[in-house]
């Protein structure tokens, strides 16, 4: 199980932003904005998430912990991508990266139901595998603490910018080797 979750998480998390970067001329900003959809879905998801944990006593404010640092990584990722690339319109990128086409399809409207449709599958499989509630609390917990080191080394990457030149290209590198990472972070208790 725990190999199948990493490969599932390198796949859609940097493998397709990957591809995206090198064939279709996908930049920093665009690809960050994939990686933070798929994370305002999942934030959505939690309260959902915990609801299924129901012998787990939860920290408290553990919910809440996940809003604010999901929150403060949206505005982190903006103020990086602000300081980085400057000129950036974030309202003509949000708009590109929704109505951007692959075959005559707008990728963008695509993803977002695919997300939440993700999250929906997601939920279902734990609970149909029987993954133990305190292996399911302790991935959760990961994904917070993992939330919490990109949270540092965005404010490190967004203080080199303010310092230092950093190109688009090393800004997608750090970005997709973050996401392919994490996983391995996020699911190491399980077995």
């Amino acid at each position: 199980m725990k190999k199948v979750e990493i490969i599932s998480a390198i796949l859609g998390d940097a493998m397709l932003p990957l591809v995206g970067f090198l064939f279709w001329d996908w930049g920093f900003y665009f690809i960050a904005l994939f990686f933070l959809f798929d994370l305002v879905i999942r934030t959505l998801f939690l309260n959902k998430k915990l609801a299924l944990l129901p012998s787990i006593v939860f920290p408290k404010g553990f919910f809440v912990k996940s809003v604010v640092l999901a929150a403060l990584e949206i505005a982190l990722l903006h103020f990086l991508s602000y300081v980085s690339l400057k000129p950036i319109i974030f309202t003509d990128e949000i708009w590109a990266f929704l109505s951007y086409e692959e075959l005559g399809i707008a990728q963008g409207f695509l993803l977002l139901p695919l997300l939440f449709f993700n999250e929906v599958i997601r939920l279902r499989n734990e609970k149909k595998v029987g993954t133990p509630q305190n292996v399911r609390f302790e991935i959760l917990k990961n994904s917070q603490l993992v939330g919490l080191v990109r949270i540092v080394f965005w404010s490190i990457l967004i203080f080199g910018s303010c310092l230092f030149s950093v190109s688009e290209t090393a800004l997608v590198v750090l970005l997709i080797l973050m996401l392919f990472v994490q996983p391995f972070w996020i699911y190491r208790n399980m077995a």
